[in-house]
């Protein structure tokens, strides 16, 4: 995976190795012996307010700490298939082996026969440069690993009888209706690593998906998988009606590209959907997305933090690419990139959305929840949306907006849409929205509006945002750096805000300069100690939004009402800066 981080490289910052290895619960192990990795533990299920990682993770690192990780320390069952994608010196093994390295046994199925038998601490390892072709999906019967963890897995090993150097290939059998691999029940504790699985690219909607947790499956870890070539690559039914819900399903560190619907479906406790790359997940149309998180039951403590979303499986971006139709209760959206090429947005894409447009008849909500150092590049109508979140945070977002388009373009809008009436009680209110840095490109021609906060709530606080039009036309639409359409009553704090635009602009929509809307709210002390018409001197707008040298953005912020920390992790001053990144 090189290409992942193209334009996050040039912002986002990497950790040493062993923070990252705390991140994923792992420890340092030496070459002599197995580590303390033999088990994932995640049994927290109480809502909390999750905090975001200080620094960025890359999401090679977190593969290669996947690639090291030591082998359990039960026996290892080897198996070596030479299917479709085998390397050319692939060497077959016979089932009738006794399955050391030596002497692999061989198929697919044989390997899951092994792996569902398996006692606790026990491998199954299929060969690098092999390939095994499925002729039917495979049901995960494991029901002995303790809840909380896992203790067997299915992973890679360096062939013996010839130098296979690529993940093992699992090629799922062709046709629509087929899961390669499924758990169903109180079952799970399995760790699938170092692997690349791959449907059979056929045509849209044919239904051939590639891995599936269903009515109280548990405790299954996804590590540096190749995912490619499916209709639905992961499908955590774990909000589903009627069933119990899932536990501990984490994707990290995997590779996900040409999935023809959906990267990932559905919802489920503790679900972590962290470090993961990409590219043509989704596909043209407005119900398919890269990472659709959706269910119909309340879950708790879910996380989708460090991904790379690049584009979608068809031409055009419509729908979003990261979106959301769930009730949970403890969310944290942080560190994700999202990035559409300019000629692929639309007016009907949408970046990062979390709402409530759906049918769903039951409750949706995001209680306890932090949208925090998201970049989102070309997200169409708007780059980052939120609905149905009380006591929301808001912060450190990075929103660029550099696409033509005929109508006017948004950077934040909070909410999309007002909560409806099953959900009266989860209505946008006392929102925090804090240190975001909104810029529109050269190409924005046609007009944007920075910042919106509206439609409903109380208490609202926005503060610290930088809001940059670099187009020097606003065409028939305008440029509005904020739209405040509820009562002044209704914000709890306004300030410490800046714009620049070298469009005519308003400051906010309807209420003129900075200036006449200081004068409107002047009872409130709005926008008191903000900022207006002043270059914020960003080292390289475009791609580095740091403040350079006598930037006024430095220093200018609130800090009582600011973030803790800026998009890199570093711990802001007293004042902070203006903005997303601190000096």
């Amino acid at each position: 995976m090189t290409n992942n981080n193209a334009f996050g490289s040039r912002i986002l910052q990497g950790v040493i190795f062993a923070a990252l290895l705390a991140v994923f619960g792992l420890a340092a192990c030496g070459s002599g012996g197995s580590g303390s990795n033999t088990t994932d533990t995640s049994t927290t299920t109480t809502p909390t307010t999750p905090t975001a990682p200080q620094i960025p993770t890359s999401i090679e690192e977190v593969a290669a700490a996947w690639a090291a990780t030591p082998y359990r320390s039960g026996t290892i069952t080897y198996y070596c298939d030479c299917g479709t994608g085998a390397e050319g010196d692939c060497v077959a093994g016979a089932d009738t082996n006794a399955g050391a390295a030596s002497s692999p046994k061989q198929t697919i199925a044989s390997a899951i026969t092994t792996l569902n038998a398996a006692s606790s601490n026990d491998t199954v390892a299929l060969c690098k440069g092999g390939a095994f072709n499925a002729a039917a999906g495979f049901s995960i019967t494991r029901s002995n690993c303790t809840a909380g963890t896992t203790c067997v897995d299915l992973r890679e090993y360096t062939p013996a009888t010839f130098t296979g150097t690529a993940k093992p290939i699992i090629n799922n059998a062709a046709g629509g209706d087929r899961t390669l691999f499924s758990i169903n029940g109180n079952r799970g504790g399995v760790r699938f690593l170092n692997l690349k699985m791959t449907g059979d690219n056929g045509a849209l909607g044919n239904r051939n998906n590639g891995l599936f947790f269903y009515n109280g499956a548990h405790d299954v870890t996804m590590g540096n998988l190749d995912v490619d070539n499916f209709d639905l690559a992961v499908y955590n039914a774990g909000g589903n009606s009627g069933v119990q819900t899932t536990t501990n399903i984490k994707l990290t560190g995997n590779m996900f590209t040409n999935n023809r619907r959906f990267g990932f479906l559905g919802a489920g406790v503790n679900a972590d959907i962290s470090y993961n790359y990409w590219d043509g997940s989704g596909s043209s149309t407005v119900f398919d997305h890269a990472i659709y998180l959706a269910g119909a039951v309340p879950v708790t403590n879910m996380q989708v933090v460090g991904n790379y979303v690049r584009g979608q499986y068809g031409h055009t971006c419509l729908g979003a690419p990261i979106v959301a139709h769930l009730a949970v209760d403890g969310l944290l959206v942080s560190n994700n990139v999202v990035e559409i090429d300019a000629a692929a947005s639309t007016g009907g894409c949408w970046g990062i959305a979390f709402n409530n447009m759906t049918n769903e008849t039951a409750a949706l909500y995001h209680r306890n929840a932090t949208f925090s150092g998201n970049t989102v590049i070309n997200g169409g109508n708007a780059g980052l949306t939120i609905t149905t979140c009380p006591d929301c945070i808001i912060e450190n977002n990075l929103i660029i907006q550099n696409w033509t388009y005929a109508y006017e373009t948004n950077g934040i809008k909070i909410p999309s849409q007002a909560a409806r009436a099953v959900e009266v009680a989860d209505v946008n209110t006392r929102n925090r929205i804090r240190n975001n840095t909104v810029w529109f490109g050269p190409n924005a021609v046609n007009g944007g509006n920075g910042i919106i906060v509206g439609t409903e709530g109380t208490g609202h606080i926005i503060a610290n945002n930088t809001v940059y039009y670099s187009a020097s036309s606003g065409g028939t639409n305008g440029v509005n750096c904020f739209v405040y359409p509820l009562a002044l009553a209704d914000y709890a704090f306004i300030n410490n805000n800046h714009c620049y635009s070298a469009a005519a602009y308003e400051w906010v929509n309807g209420r003129g300069s900075l200036a006449s809307w200081q004068s409107y709210a002047t009872a409130y002390g709005f926008d008191s100690a903000s900022i207006a018409g002043v270059n914020p001197m960003f080292t390289a707008a475009g791609t580095d939004f740091t403040p350079a040298a006598g930037s006024p953005l430095i220093n200018a912020g609130n800090a009582l009402h600011g973030s803790t920390l800026d998009f890199t992790g570093k711990t802001r001053p007293s004042p902070p800066a203006i903005g997303a990144f601190e000096p």
